[in-house]
């Protein structure tokens, strides 16, 4: 009598997960480099929204009678980005999105933004960010 029995041998099943785990090693990280680039780039987003905030302070305090001098140098320390004065002196940059925890950004007379320094950079989301030549990059 002849049995007639369908199905998978253990060795092809076998072959079947060997592959996928192939496939899993070369996958994970490529996946992982695309998720840290996102972060990077949407912490550089963010100091990017915090310089574009500042020279729109700047912009709307020329309309105002006590308007701003430059160079502004605004600080952020994860509750606001401001000048650190007090009372009517105290000038509050409003930022949309996520702010920077820590840093200082600095607009000069002729629109252009202050080079980072290497030793305090801007943190966002734990990322260190620095401005160069107006470009803003973010490195772990």
């Amino acid at each position: 009598m002849k049995s007639n029995i369908k199905g998978f041998t253990l060795i092809e099943l076998l072959a079947v997960i060997v592959i996928l785990a192939v496939i899993a090693l070369i996958a994970t990280p490529i996946v992982l480099n695309i998720i840290n680039k996102a972060r990077q780039s949407a912490a550089a987003d963010s100091v990017y929204g915090v310089m574009e905030a500042v020279k729109l302070t700047y912009t709307e305090s020329l309309l105002d009678t006590d308007s701003i001098s430059l160079p502004l140098s605004i600080t952020c320390d994860g509750s606001k980005c401001s000048n650190g004065g007090t009372g009517d002196d105290e000038i509050i940059v409003r930022v949309s999105g996520t702010l920077p925890t820590a840093g200082t950004i600095i607009l000069n007379d002729n629109g252009t933004f202050n080079d980072t320094p290497a030793d305090t950079p801007i943190v966002v989301n734990n990322l260190k960010c620095k401005i160069a030549s107006q470009k803003v990059t973010c490195t772990p």
